[in-house]
């Protein structure tokens, strides 16, 4: 399904810049980068499938979907998007009348000819068999008032993308976008994850929990380094009586998911 909508995209964005020629360098080089988008998904979808997990988000909800490897998705992670933000993500998906995916958080933005932005959503876009995905969507606003959808790239919660060091997780004048309010989560997984963070931080959402003998956790969250945003991916597991241990952490590779770059 994202293949196609790549393709359907690139398709787009090169009539766009013949009739407009609005983009800069980021609209011109969309259409190659979304379809290497799509075979990165792709891959990505096959590293993590067949893991026979049993997972839920937030402790479990009364809303939720399946993924790949088994891990399901909780169709109501409550978004913290502003409402502009909201406004300017739907103007530029209202063309494509297939899809149906709710912005989260917008964690970066690139100001070209224009403004690049990357929001991390839930997809819940039926090709058949309902499945529900964690996707890093790019839209692209013009000066004109203008958007249009560049690309969907699915994050998947078993083989989330990091890097080694802070300054390497963006580039091409991309910038973290900082959020002040973060998601709720429940009582019990903030005490947990609160007993380990050694840094202030505020959460952007569950990407997965997976029940074991207690729960192990992926979550993405946002630290400051000096007055610098920073989106971490942060991997927790809680056991049976609370007790918790952080597995892995490590700064969140944006670049990885974004198919247009300056």
């Amino acid at each position: 399904m994202k293949r196609i909508i790549a393709l359907i995209l690139s398709a787009l964005t090169v009539s766009a810049v013949i009739l407009s020629g609005c983009g800069g360098n980021s609209s011109g080089s969309s259409s190659s980068k979304a379809q290497s988008s799509a075979d990165n998904s792709s891959a990505a979808s096959s590293q993590s499938s067949g893991s026979g997990s049993e997972a839920t988000q937030n402790g479990g909800s009364s809303s939720e979907s399946s993924i790949s490897g088994g891990v399901t998705v909780n169709e109501d992670a409550k978004p913290i998007v502003t409402d502009e933000q909201k406004e300017e993500f739907e103007k530029a998906i209202n063309s494509f009348d297939s899809l149906s995916m709710e912005p989260v958080a917008l964690l970066g933005e690139q100001v070209t000819a224009g403004t690049n932005y990357a929001y991390l959503c839930l997809d819940k876009t039926n090709s058949g068999t309902p499945v529900t995905s964690w996707d890093i969507a790019v839209t692209y606003s013009d000066f004109y008032g203008k958007a249009k959808l560049t690309s969907i790239i699915e994050v998947h919660p078993e083989n989330v993308k990091t890097v080694e060091s802070e300054g390497e997780e963006l580039d091409g004048a991309w910038k973290t976008v900082e959020i002040t309010e973060g998601v709720a989560l429940d009582d019990d997984l903030k005490t947990a994850l609160d007993s380990v963070m050694t840094d202030d931080y505020t959460p952007i959402a569950v990407l997965s929990a997976q029940v074991v003998s207690g729960t192990n956790y992926v979550l993405l969250v946002q630290k400051k380094d000096g007055d610098t945003p920073v989106n971490y991916a942060v991997e927790l597991t809680v056991d049976s009586e609370g007790k918790a241990e952080l597995t892995k952490e490590g700064i969140f590779d944006l670049n990885y998911y974004l198919s247009i770059t300056s």
